[in-house]
Parts: structure tokens; C-alpha cells; sequence
């Protein structure tokens, strides 16, 4: 047994307006019951050799359910069984507090992998935060740059080796990251990262200290971070996820306020996790040392395809997570084709049952709620997928992406301004419309009627407006012309209803099947 610090208390947020998940004021004082210093006591005692834990000054402990006792430790043999959350409290706000734990420890190197293309001033704003703050645990980050633009030397700093490697995506470079690390034979760990993912060094610091307790059979667990907005720094994504035999994925944790103390309970529970986004995820070194590398799927669904065939065992805690960009703001054609194409490929892989129909079926799913919505170009991005995808496994090495991604974005829309949607449609974006659209109710009848598809123009009203973020089929009913619109952006793009481009890509689908048999 020894005592090792498990992590400092972090005082100062890394993002505005996120004081809650750090500390509370109350008329006592400030207490600690928050996403960044809160204690996760249940998952310690199961999953660590953990049997007290002590802090740096005298302090109030305490449970979700009520205080314990003031002092400088405690056994957790003294913390009520069902207790899910330990916390602090003190009169004034410390200058410094540290939590350190007895139990048996063992080596944690982590080898923090991040993948880059075309990112250099946001990657190297993250990178130079963890090389000022992150100093008291085993790192070295390997940075992995698929434009191969920055140079080797640009960090003078042995806690980082810049690798350069052509553009395969993010699962292509780490990919190479963890191969490298794997060569190295003295880390433990791998942490895989984004490059425009925003972390608070304290759950690095959090991360290291819990595995350094790890129980000798859990020594293969996977820790999954979870992801926070960037434009609602309390708001949780998601926190693990569970992706079902049925093709269902589900994210858990969605839209959780994690400054509310009964959302941090929530989020605390064990799960049934199959996988973790690589926004933040963590994972041991011998899975990359006996060869399992991510699958050449360029980027989307690679995270989740790699947890399912290793298998891996993934629990969460609260505080070891990041921010990141809503997925809705990059929406583009290469998200549409990575997302259709790579789907496929993880059903064929991991759905028993799988094959050329239940593909068949799925794709025409995809493609009607894009012509549902009028996305006609997008409707184009899902063939070329489904079309890629029965070129089979193999195609996946030889693809020439120097090539295939100038295609996809072809595809993309243009988001215009307001002032240049006045200027080319005559159409002004009107809010009551759009909150009117976006709030009304819709009978069964219309789906069978494809949302109005065939509907008479006559009937059809003027103008549809939908968010282009947050839009569901229902609200294309009867539509003629729609002003799909980002709010965040204040931007937008406009489309019409085709019915002829409607039967044009159903007869399509249809071709590229009969062509592959």
C-alpha cells in the first residue's frame, strides 16, 4: 500500500461560464458536489484498490445524501454503500487541495495521440495548455499530422513527437499513432484525442490517477470521455454509448445540464458501454501491440467499430471529458458519405444477419429522408455511398481519397446569408414562421404520403422554414419551397420540391443494385 495523489481540485474554469462544473457558492461556503471535482466513491470502491482517501487541508465530507464528518480523510469502509458521490466542502474558496489515496498502485505512461489536418493554431493552443499544466503525471503526445505541414521541432519539448503521414482521416492517422506507440514498448496506455477538442487538463490528471488504482482484473478497462458543446459548455453530448446488434446506436447521457447535481448522479451510474467517441478515449497498449489497429473507414463510426471487434470493457466518470463543436455545425457531404457508407460496413461486420437485402433496405431508408427533406444533392452523396460499399472490403485500401473527397464536396450546399437569400429567392427569413413550423404536430397519414411529396403545388404552402440543424421529416409536410436555416449561423440554403428528381433517385437505388448482382 502507499499513498499517491489522485487529483488536485481545479479552481479555475478553462472556459467562461462553466463555474459550476467546477465549484458552488453557497451560504456556507463552496462546495465541490460538480462534474470537475466531485468523486466518483461507488466506481472506486469496485473498480480500485482504493481504501482511504485523504486531502490536503481539514474539510467537510460529504454524500448526495448528507455529511459525514470534518476532517483531513476517510476510509471508504465509512462512506454508506449506496453512496454514488463523495464531495467536498469549505468555509472559503483554497488556494490549493489536493486528493491523494492509499491503496496499491501500479505504472501509468500515457501515450496521448492526436490526429491533425489543417489545424495547426487550434491544436497547438491545446497542446501548449497540457504541456503548461499537465506535470505531474507519466505523457508524452504524439501528434500525428496528416497534411504533414508542421514541423518536428515546432515544440521544444520531450514531452512531444511530431509524426507526419498522408491523409487516411482521422482513423488512418491514429492509426499510425498507436502503431508507433505500440513500437515503443514503455507505454501503458493510449489516449486517443481530436485536434479541436478542448480539454481541462484536470482530467488527464483525473484519468491517470484513477488508473494508477486499477484492480489487477481490471487492468484492461477503457476509459470513454465524454463530450460537452462548445456553444453550451454545461451541456453533455454524450457519455458512452451502446450500439445494439439491431443497428440502433444510443448515446448516453444526451443534453444532460451537468451543473445540476441529479444529472452528475445520472451520468455516475455503470452502463452497458460498447463504445466511446474518440473525441477523448483511453485505452491500454496491448491492444494496439497485438496489431488490432482502427479499420480504413477515413473518419465516422471507426471509434465504434474498433470498441466492438477488441471488445473492450468501457466504463466512465464524471470530470474526464471534453468540449467539442455540435456535430450539426459540420454538416456537410463528406459527414453524409463517411456516415452512409461506413454504417454499412459496420452492420456488415458486426450485425449476424447482415446482408445485400437488409443493405439494400437500409440505404433506401436513408435516401427517402433525403428526398422527404429535398436534399436532392445529398440523395446523390447516399448513392455514391451505397455504391462504394458494394465494391467491398477491399476497396476500402485502395481508395484514392486525393481524389474522392474534391467529388463529395461537390455535393455540398451553400449557406448564404440572409441578405443573399433576399438577393437571389426573394425570400426574408421570418422567425414566427419558423418556430410555427417547428412546433406543429403531425398525423400518421403522412408518411405513407411521403410528407406531401406528391401533393398538388396548388396545395403545397409558399414557404417551408426548417432548422438545418435540428429538422425532422415531419417538417417538409406539404412544403413547396424551404429556407432551410442555421440560427447559429444566421445562414441557409434553399430548395424546391422536385418531383421528378424524387423518381429519378428511387429508380437509381434500384440500377445500382441490379448492376451488382
Amino acid at each position: 500500500m502507499c499513498v499517491s495523489k489522485l487529483f488536485d481540485i481545479a479552481l479555475t474554469p478553462r472556459i467562461a461560464g462553466t463555474e459550476e462544473l467546477y465549484y458552488r457558492k453557497r451560504n456556507t461556503g463552496i462546495s465541490f458536489d460538480t462534474y470537475f471535482n466531485g468523486i466518483p466513491v461507488k466506481k472506486l470502491r469496485k473498480y480500485t484498490t482504493i481504501r482511504e482517501l485523504r486531502f490536503s487541508k481539514k474539510v467537510e465530507i460529504c454524500t448526495e445524501q448528507n455529511s459525514l464528518k470534518t476532517c483531513e480523510a476517510i476510509r471508504l469502509e465509512e462512506i454508506p454503500e449506496d453512496a454514488e458521490l463523495l464531495y467536498l466542502k469549505t468555509d472559503t474558496m483554497p488556494v490549493h487541495l489536493t486528493v491523494n489515496a492509499i491503496g496499491t498502485t501500479s505504472k501509468v505512461y500515457v501515450a496521448i495521440i492526436i490526429c491533425t489536418y489543417h489545424r495547426f493554431r487550434q491544436v497547438r493552443s491545446n497542446i501548449d495548455d497540457m504541456l503548461t499544466h499537465v506535470n505531474d503525471i507519466l505523457y508524452h503526445i504524439i501528434l500525428v499530422d496528416n497534411a504533414s505541414e508542421i514541423p518536428a521541432d515546432t515544440w521544444d519539448d520531450n514531452h512531444i513527437t511530431v509524426l507526419h503521414h498522408k491523409n487516411n482521416g482521422g482513423s488512418g492517422g491514429f492509426a499510425f499513432g498507436m502503431q508507433y506507440a505500440a513500437e515503443q514498448k514503455n507505454f501503458t496506455h493510449l489516449l486517443l484525442m481530436d485536434d479541436d477538442a478542448t480539454a481541462d487538463c484536470t482530467a488527464l490528471q483525473r484519468m491517470s490517477g484513477f488508473l494508477t488504482f486499477l484492480k489487477e482484473e481490471y487492468s484492461d478497462l477503457c476509459i470513454a470521455g465524454s463530450m460537452l458543446y462548445e456553444d453550451e459548455p454545461t451541456v453533455q453530448f454524450e457519455c458512452g454509448g451502446f450500439f445494439g446488434a439491431d443497428g440502433v446506436q444510443s448515446g448516453y447521457g444526451y443534453r444532460y445540464d451537468m451543473a445540476k447535481l441529479q444529472s452528475l448522479l445520472d451520468n455516475e451510474r455503470d452502463k452497458i458501454i460498447n463504445y466511446g467517441g474518440w473525441w477523448m478515449f483511453c485505452m491500454p497498449v496491448q491492444y494496439a501491440q497485438k496489431g488490432n489497429l482502427p479499420a480504413p473507414l477515413f473518419m465516422k463510426y471507426d471509434d465504434i467499430e474498433y470498441a466492438l471487434r477488441c471488445k473492450l470493457k468501457i466504463i466512465t466518470l464524471n470530470g474526464i471529458g471534453v468540449w467539442h463543436e455540435n456535430f450539426g455545425n459540420k454538416y456537410n457531404s463528406l459527414q453524409e458519405y463517411f456516415n452512409a457508407r461506413n454504417y454499412l460496413f459496420l452492420r456488415k461486420w458486426h450485425t449476424p444477419g447482415f446482408d445485400d437485402r437488409s443493405a439494400y433496405k437500409t440505404v433506401r431508408y436513408l435516401l427517402l429522408e433525403k428526398l422527404c427533406r429535398q436534399q436532392y444533392q445529398m440523395a446523390e452523396v447516399v448513392l455514391t455511398a451505397y455504391a462504394d460499399f458494394l465494391r467491398g472490403d477491399a476497396y476500402l485500401e485502395q481508395i484514392d481519397y486525393e481524389a474522392k473527397l474534391p467529388e463529395i464536396r461537390n455535393f455540398n450546399y451553400e449557406m448564404l446569408t440572409e441578405d443573399e437569400i433576399y438577393s437571389q429567392y426573394g425570400i426574408c427569413f421570418d422567425a414566427d414562421l419558423y418556430r410555427r413550423c417547428n412546433s406543429r404536430q403531425f398525423r400518421r397519414y403522412m408518411q405513407p404520403l411521403l410528407y406531401g411529396h406528391f401533393i398538388p403545388k396548388i396545395l403545397c404552402r409558399t414557404l417551408t422554414i426548417t432548422d438545418v440543424l435540428a429538422d425532422r421529416k415531419e417538417h417538409y409536410y406539404k412544403a413547396g419551397t424551404v429556407l432551410h436555416y442555421s440560427l447559429n449561423q444566421n445562414s441557409g440554403y434553399v430548395t424546391n420540391k422536385d418531383i421528378k428528381k424524387f423518381i429519378k433517385y428511387m429508380i437509381k437505388l434500384k440500377n445500382i443494385r441490379v448492376r451488382k448482382k
